[in-house]
């Protein structure tokens, strides 16, 4: 069985490094083709962790080994889901070493290895956590709810998510990289004119530290309940011009103006709603659930059949998903563009931000599909000239 998946794997890996390495029309500002391999990295991991669970769920020895290794539950979940964690992290490795190796080689990534493999862990660690009590909770609701427990479970995770959305600028994101407040100046005044006009008074503005990993730019939007934290990385602050920096907070003030974060949210909210009923309807209608243990909840094998169709409509949702997001995007962008006077720097920002990152500015359609949660950087540049086109139209006297 593993032969039958893993030879065509290897040979859609092989198809993947020919075509992008060599075949695929790359247009960048640069002379190298590094975006085309990273987007070979990315679709050769893209069916990783539903191949992990069909092994798993096939591999009975070790579910059985679970079942038997403690007579609490909680432990064996705990188990359960830290031995998946790793070994997703395990089999995703040699591709995330490829992508370490691609960026440092590139100059688009200056972070130490020891520094890598320790934020690696800790996020592995925090994601083997929340799936033991995602795993644990929903195990105990099927048992005790059989038909409404995809319901239940969702009506307790919003909660949940809310929270983690809350705590994670002032909790989570200092694990791994450095916050402090925007330097004072003059555009720290600009930007909180920037806010302030907009009805952001509130907003809290930070730089980040990240060039101690990245030579890239970037800056984004976070926090939700009054936490809004505007927060722009230091690389983009020393690498770029106080109209481009300005233009680029101009796009990210618009998320919060037209409550793109809680957009966000309640997309998510939704999907992972029709997940949940949708998988509770299949455990109803086509998928044996079969239960184990003194608490005769489900067993393991049943849980890694529903994480594997998880996994694969997520696979399915992402497009939709990236759709989405480059139509916030998009109007986010309008904004920038409708409220800033000069357009040159606004069109030089998005030029330095793709030389810096080497990026692919004008992708085919399905790596565009998957890939870009933005849109394309030839697309914005091309919006941004038909702007300036029409102003200057609309300002020539007529005669």
């Amino acid at each position: 069985m593993i032969k039958k998946v893993f030879i065509p794997y290897l040979f859609y890996c092989v198809a993947l490094i020919i075509y992008f390495g060599w075949l695929y029309p790359l247009e960048t500002y640069g002379d190298t083709r590094y975006a085309a391999y990273m987007h070979a990295l990315f679709f050769m991991q893209l069916p990783l962790t539903v191949l992990l669970l069909f092994f798993v769920w096939k591999q009975k020895l070790f579910m059985k080994w679970i079942d038997r290794y403690s007579q609490y539950e909680w432990i064996k979940t705990l188990v359960f889901a830290f031995c998946l964690a790793f070994l997703d992290l395990l089999i995703h490795l040699p591709f995330r070493i490829m992508a370490f190796f691609f960026m440092t080689q590139e100059g688009v990534r200056n972070q130490s290895p020891l520094n890598w493999v320790t934020e690696m862990f800790i996020e592995t660690l925090l994601f083997a956590l929340a799936l033991t009590v995602i795993i644990y909770i929903a195990r105990i609701f099927m048992a005790k709810y059989k038909r409404a427990w995809g319901i239940i479970l969702w009506v307790v995770s919003v909660p949940v998510v809310l929270f983690i959305m809350y705590i994670q600028p002032v909790w989570l994101d200092p694990l791994f990289d450095e916050f402090q407040p925007l330097p004072e100046g003059s555009l720290k005044e600009e930007i909180l004119s920037l806010t302030n006009e907009a009805g952001l008074e509130d907003a809290t503005l930070l730089m980040v530290n990240k060039s101690e990993k990245l030579t890239t730019f970037n800056a984004y939007v976070t926090g939700i309940f009054g936490h809004a934290r505007i927060v722009l990385w230091d690389t983009t602050l020393e690498g770029m011009n106080e109209d481009e920096i300005l233009f680029i907070l101009a796009h990210e003030i618009a998320h919060y103006i037209d409550n793109h974060v809680y957009l966000g949210i309640s997309l998510y909210l939704i999907l992972s709603l029709l997940v949940m009923l949708f998988l509770a309807w299949l455990t109803t209608r086509y998928i044996k659930i079969s239960y184990a243990g003194k608490k005769q909840l489900p067993n393991f094998e049943s849980v890694v059949k529903l994480l594997l169709i998880v996994s694969i409509l997520l696979i399915a949702a992402t497009p939709m998903q990236q759709f989405i997001s480059r139509q916030i995007e998009r109007e986010a962008d309008q904004y920038a563009i409708v409220h800033t006077d000069n357009l040159e720097p606004a069109k030089e920002s998005y030029q330095t931000l793709a030389e810096q990152s080497k990026t692919d500015i004008d992708p085919l359609f399905l790596v565009k599909f998957f890939r870009y949660s933005h849109p394309p950087i030839k697309e914005r540049i091309n919006r941004i000239e038909q702007e300036m086109q029409n102003r200057e139209t609309n300002a020539a006297p007529r005669s």
